[in-house]
C-alpha cells in the first residue's frame, strides 16, 4: 500500500552499522502462522505471522520463506524489492486469500525498476479483486511468477482477471476459474514484454453487462515482445449482453506470438479459439480444435490491420464449429477497407483451404497447406496428438526458434529432421538401435 507520509529519523553511526550487519546476516526471513513475530523474523520460532511484515523486513537478495497455511489478506502483499518470496511446500499447502467479497483487495502487487526483478513462487492465489486496475489476483511488473495456482480472482474494468504481467514471466502456473467484468483478459494478460510459459489456462470468463465489446477469455497477449509458449488453453468463455464477444481462448495483438500451445473447447461469438484483434500476430505450431463460435471463426479469426501481416505457421485448426449455414468453422479473416492487412499461412492443416482470403490483394501467401483430416490419435478420449498415419507428420517448416525448443509435451521440437504441424511432435513407436 502506497503512502504519502515521509518520516525522517536520525540514527547513530553505531546503530547504522548494526543494521548493516543484521541485514547482511539475515539472508532469509520467515513467515509462519505459528510464529512469534520477532523482527526481523530470521528463524522459524520468531517468524512473522503476516507475509507483508517479512517482505518489509527483507533486503534485496533475500528469500522470504512462507510455511503452510491460508493467509487471509486485508490489503495486497506489496513487493518492491528484488527478493524471492516462496512457499516451503508448494501451492497446495500455502494459500494467499484476498477474502473477496468480504474484502476488496488484489492479492499480490509486484513492482520493480529494471533491471531488478522479484520472484514469487509456489502459492495458491485466490479470491482477489480489483476495479479499474490490472490483475485481480496478481499484478506483476518486472518479476517472475512460478509454480502458482491463480484461481477465483476478479478484475473489473481493466485487464487480467487472474494475473497481469509486463516485463516478466509467468511459468508452470495453473490459471483457473478467474473472471473479468466489463473488460478484457479473463485468465491473464501479458503486455509490453512478457512471457507466459508452460501454463494451464482453464475455465476463465469475460462478461460484459454494458452491451459493449468483451475479449480474451483465457489470455490477452499484447505486444511484439509477448510470447505465449507451451500452454494448455481450454474451456474459457467470452460473453456479452449485446456487443461483440471475441477471442474465447486467446487474443493476439501488436505482434504477440502464440507457440506450441493447445487451444481447445473455448467459446465466443467470433474467434472462439484465437482472435487476432485488428492488428497482427503470429500463431506457430499450435493445435486449435473443438472451439465453438456463435457467429464466425470457430477456430481462428483474423482482423489484420493495414500494412501488417499475420502469420499462421505449422498450425492445425480442425473440428471447430460455427452455426449452421456458416462455412468459417476453422479460420475466418476480415477483409474490409480498414482491415486490409495480409495473411501468411504456410504448412498448416486447416479445412477448408478455400476459406483463406485473397480477393486479388497483393501480399497474401499460402504454401504447403492441407485440408486433409489430421488423423488425431484418439479423438474420443480427447487425445489430439498425431496418429501414426497423420499427414501432419514431418510436414511443417523448420524455423530458427525451434533450436533447443520443446513441444507441449516437453519433447524435442524437431525429432526426425522436419518439424510436425501442431503442438505435439509425433514419436515413432518401438525401440531404435544404433549400428556402429
Amino acid at each position: 500500500m502506497n503512502t504519502n507520509n515521509t518520516v525522517v529519523l536520525r540514527f547513530s553511526a553505531a546503530y547504522m552499522a548494526f543494521l548493516v550487519v543484521t541485514s547482511a546476516y539475515s539472508a532469509t526471513n520467515y513467515v509462519s502462522l505459528s510464529g512469534t513475530n520477532n523482527y526481523p523474523y530470521t528463524d522459524w520460532a520468531g517468524a512473522a505471522t503476516q507475509i507483508q511484515w517479512a517482505v518489509d523486513a527483507a533486503s534485496d537478495g533475500n528469500t522470504v520463506l512462507v510455511s503452510n497455511g491460508t493467509y487471509y489478506l486485508t490489503n495486497q502483499i506489496s513487493v518492491t524489492k528484488a527478493i524471492t518470496l516462496q512457499s516451503v511446500n508448494g501451492r497446495d499447502a500455502t494459500i494467499v486469500d484476498g477474502n473477496y467479497p468480504n474484502v476488496t483487495t488484489r492479492c499480490v502487487y509486484i513492482r520493480l525498476t529494471a533491471p531488478s526483478k522479484a520472484t514469487f513462487a509456489g502459492f495458491t492465489v485466490r479470491n482477489g479483486y480489483t476495479n479499474n486496475s490490472e490483475g485481480g489476483g496478481i499484478r506483476c511488473y518486472n518479476g517472475y511468477v512460478q509454480n502458482c495456482r491463480i484461481s477465483a480472482n476478479t478484475c473489473s474494468n481493466s485487464y487480467g482477471g487472474g494475473i497481469w504481467v509486463a516485463y516478466g514471466t509467468v511459468s508452470n502456473c495453473e490459471i483457473i476459474g478467474n473472471s473479468n467484468i466489463n473488460y478484457h483478459g479473463g485468465g491473464t494478460c501479458g503486455e509490453i514484454d512478457a512471457s507466459i510459459v508452460n501454463c494451464v489456462i482453464v475455465s476463465n470468463t469475460v462478461t460484459n453487462t454494458l452491451a459493449q465489446e468483451a475479449r480474451a477469455g483465457g489470455i490477452m497477449a499484447n505486444g511484439s515482445a509477448v510470447i505465449v509458449d507451451q500452454c494448455n488453453i481450454r474451456d474459457n468463455l467470452v460473453s456479452t449482453a449485446a456487443g461483440n464477444a471475441l477471442g474465447g481462448g486467446v487474443e493476439l495483438r501488436s505482434g504477440a506470438v502464440l507457440r506450441n500451445s493447445f487451444v481447445y473447447s473455448n467459446r465466443a461469438k467470433k474467434g472462439a479459439g484465437i482472435f487476432v484483434y485488428y492488428s497482427w500476430g503470429k500463431i506457430q505450431n499450435c493445435t486449435v480444435v473443438s472451439n465453438a463460435a456463435s457467429v464466425a471463426g470457430g477456430g481462428i479469426t483474423i482482423a489484420c490491420a493495414a500494412t501488417s501481416t499475420t502469420y499462421v505457421e505449422n498450425t492445425i485448426s480442425f473440428l471447430n464449429t460455427v452455426p449452421a449455414g456458416e462455412t468459417t468453422s476453422n479460420i475466418y479473416s476480415y477483409l474490409t477497407e480498414t482491415y486490409t492487412g495480409t495473411y501468411n499461412i504456410v504448412n498448416s492443416c486447416i479445412a477448408p483451404t478455400k476459406d483463406f482470403k485473397t480477393n486479388g490483394i497483393v501480399g497474401y501467401y499460402y504454401a504447403g497447406n492441407t485440408d486433409a483430416d489430421p488423423r488425431f490419435a484418439n479423438i474420443d478420449n480427447n487425445n489430439f496428438r498425431l496418429g501414426q498415419n497423420s499427414p501432419c507428420i514431418n510436414s511443417g517448416t523448420n524455423q530458427d526458434w525451434m533450436t533447443n525448443a520443446v513441444d507441449l509435451d516437453g519433447r524435442t521440437r524437431i525429432r526426425y529432421g522436419v518439424v510436425d504441424m501442431g503442438a505435439f511432435e509425433r514419436i515413432n513407436s518401438g525401440t531404435i538401435y544404433l549400428a556402429h
